[in-house]
């Protein structure tokens, strides 16, 4: 899943405060600035919040290019940089109209931008030099005190005011943008809270329900009723890209596919309350064993993001030491009593069946980055953009601060790639 931010875009609407006949012309102009200064404000504040996610992706990306070895995966993140910077540069020249300071953070951007575009065409036939990456290092720095720059002008919007008078004031957040940009021009010669591959592999037709036999409406409620417990109503078909009846008793709801009669997605909306106080292994087990209930087996826990009263576990199909990431089901458990009050399968009904045997070569040969401190190694299946399946090795490992997951062909060993644990405000985890 993609990382969660407060884009409060602010929408006002023009207030023209028309006074009849008494108006003169005076208030009636008066009246008109106020409503284009709302509405300039509007537009300032989604600049912003545009310029800051956009900022946000551009260092998450250089970020990545610092453990990424494979060429072809570095050129996809060079693009990534070239295509974030181009869109950025747009919302911040919105923002530099109302002051000066800003337009070194716009120079910047602009400049890193082509350079980025520039490495990414030729990189996969001459790689990266030691004096290029070092370079996209420093830049990468850049960004980051440049994110925390806005993110502090930010402060203010939260504190009721709004972008447009933050970057017009004499003294403001973004004063010292040149100075850490001045060094840094380039010279010429890119979660629910969720885990890897949260989003699955998903082709719209059930490799989990080809050959299951069909249920009656009565026979879906039994098992509705029988594993959440109570009386369940059947409220009609769902829509989830696949024929599933939904029930409904109180607070909670549950979508039943029509075939094999599984658990598609299961929400317990009644109120929680209390912090979750219950050790996250034995959270997990629980988890587990309602998964087995349901008909979900050899369900591995690949991933985890605590809360103050939620705990949110995926799961991952297992067998034979190989995590096979198509095959996920997500587990939410709320509330002191630590009760589960989600739970979303869709991928894993998409997605299991049998699989052909995977070749995976001897490990030893994957070559990481100096520095790279390896923490896991795993066996693993991983879906592609193609709509296609991956035999991988997954290693996960610290870098300079950050936590990477960093993948590799099976075979091939050839680093194919790259995810960063960022840390929210939410004080969950995402991987992006």
């Amino acid at each position: 899943m993609k990382k969660e931010r407060t884009m409060r875009i602010i929408h006002l609407a023009v207030a023209l405060l028309l006074t009849a006949a008494l108006a003169v012309s005076l208030g009636v102009f008066t009246a008109r600035q106020s409503g284009y200064a709302s509405e300039i404000g509007a537009l300032y504040d989604a600049a912003y919040y545009a310029s800051l996610d956009n900022l946000g992706d551009i260092e998450n990306k250089l970020k990545k290019l610092e453990v990424a070895s494979a060429r072809a995966l570095q050129r996809e993140l060079l693009e990534g940089v070239y295509t974030s910077a181009s869109v950025a540069v747009g919302d911040i020249a919105t923002l530099s109209g109302k002051n000066d300071e800003i337009e070194p953070a716009l120079k910047f951007v602009n400049q890193l931008g082509d350079y980025c575009y520039f490495l990414a065409r030729k990189v996969e036939a001459e790689g990266l030099s030691a004096e290029e990456s070092e370079k996209l290092k420093s830049f990468s720095d850049i960004v980051e005190k440049l994110c925390d720059a806005f993110n502090a002008a930010g402060e203010d919007v939260a504190a009721g005011g709004n972008i447009y008078n933050a970057v017009g004031e004499g003294v403001n957040a973004l004063t010292g943008i040149h100075e850490l940009i001045g060094a840094g021009n380039v010279e010429y010669p890119e979660l629910i809270y969720d885990g890897p591959f949260s989003d699955g592999l998903n082709d719209r037709e059930s490799k989990f329900l080809a050959d299951k036999s069909e249920l009656t409406r009565e026979a879906a409620e039994a098992v509705a009723e029988e594993k959440f417990g109570g009386d369940f109503t059947y409220t009609g078909d769902g829509a989830l890209g696949m024929e599933t009846y939904v029930f409904v008793s109180g607070e909670r709801s549950v979508q039943i596919t029509k075939k094999g009669g599984y658990v598609a997605e299961y929400t317990d909306n009644s109120p929680t309350s209390g912090e979750i106080s219950e050790d996250l292994d034995d959270l997990t087990a629980s988890a587990a064993a309602l998964l087995n209930s349901l008909g979900y087996e050899n369900m591995k826990a690949v991933w985890a993001s605590e809360q103050a009263d939620a705990v949110y576990i995926n799961f991952a199909y297992s067998e034979n030491d190989i995590v096979y990431y198509p095959d996920l089901v997500k587990v939410k458990i709320s509330g002191s009593a630590a009760a589960v009050t989600g739970v979303e399968a869709m991928n894993y009904i998409y997605n299991h069946t049998e699989r052909e045997t995977f070749v995976y070569a001897d490990p030893e040969g994957i070559s990481t980055m100096d520095g790279f401190e390896r923490e896991t190694l795993v066996r693993c299946v991983i879906p592609t953009e193609w709509n296609t399946e991956l035999p991988a090795y997954e290693i996960s490992g610290l870098y300079d601060g950050n936590t990477y997951y960093v993948y590799y062909d099976a075979e091939s060993l050839e680093q194919i790639r790259v995810m960063r644990v960022i840390r929210d405000g939410n004080e969950g985890n995402l991987i992006v």
